[in-house]
């Protein structure tokens, strides 16, 4: 259930992609809650846990990073505006 309302969350937030990357760390984030809940008996959920969460850092760092340079090139975070005019 919290799944879909992230995904719902995604659906609402796809004019901005500052929204966008906030609801891709919410998945992630409810994607690591649930492998944690499933594998809870397993002696190794801990360091698959910090693992994923790095990976997860890692991507979201080069998407913020990636988000950044769309805006000086464009000059907005506004998923309309950047139909790619040939700026960026």
């Amino acid at each position: 259930m919290i799944y879909a309302i992230s995904l719902f969350c995604v659906l609402l937030q796809r004019h901005s992609l500052l929204g966008l990357l906030l609801s891709f760390e919410v998945i992630s984030l409810v994607m690591c809650l649930s492998f944690v809940c499933s594998f809870e008996s397993m002696q190794g959920v801990v360091s698959f846990v910090l693992v994923f969460l790095c990976f997860e850092v890692c991507v979201m760092s080069v998407c913020l990073s990636l988000m950044v340079s769309f805006v000086k090139g464009v000059g907005s975070d506004y998923v309309g505006v950047s139909v790619f005019s040939g700026d960026f």
